[in-house]
């Protein structure tokens, strides 16, 4: 039986990125890259970075699918047994708050706001730190919901005190 918590609910942690962001240009980097525009379907591979505004996601493996020119859903894999995680960036705020994220697998459901992490899953927030084998974050709403992955599987946190005003 996995392990849950929907942690939102204890401490809400700020969410939704920069609103700006979405109306700066997309720069994408990649070793190669094939684009099927009748499917809204593009898969780029090999050190692929990807940067618009303050987000950013680095993976060796990463499909966007669109539909009508809108970003629908972007896809961030490590390939095989590599070690090198997909890597998700994004400020929450003109502060300087960001969310970092870490997995095998990284699902950003761009119009839902939703991240899904999975193998090796780490969200860091501040100075908070959560971990496990599944991490799914809602970026508007700022909860976050672990999963162990396995019967003797843990999940882990760090949640740092209030600052002091």
């Amino acid at each position: 039986m996995f392990k849950y918590l929907l942690f939102g609910l204890l401490f809400p942690l700020k969410g939704s990125g920069l609103e700006s962001d979405q109306w700066q240009p997309i720069r994408i980097q990649a070793d190669s890259a094939v684009i099927i525009e009748k499917q809204g379907l593009s898969i780029y591979k090999g050190d692929v970075s990807i940067v618009q505004g303050s987000l950013k996601i680095n993976a060796e493996t990463v499909e966007i699918k669109s539909q009508d020119r809108t970003i629908i859903e972007v896809l961030a894999q490590s390939e095989g047994e590599s070690k090198k995680l997909a890597k998700f960036k994004q400020a929450l705020s003109n502060e300087g708050e960001e969310i970092f994220a870490e997995a095998k697998t990284i699902s950003y459901r761009v119009q839902e706001g939703k991240l899904t992490l999975s193998g090796q899953a780490k969200l860091e927030q501040r100075n908070d730190v959560f971990s496990g084998e599944m991490l799914f974050y809602d970026i508007t709403r700022g909860s976050v919901n672990l999963e162990s992955g396995s019967p003797k599987g843990r999940i882990n946190m760090t949640i740092s005190p209030k600052e002091n005003l």
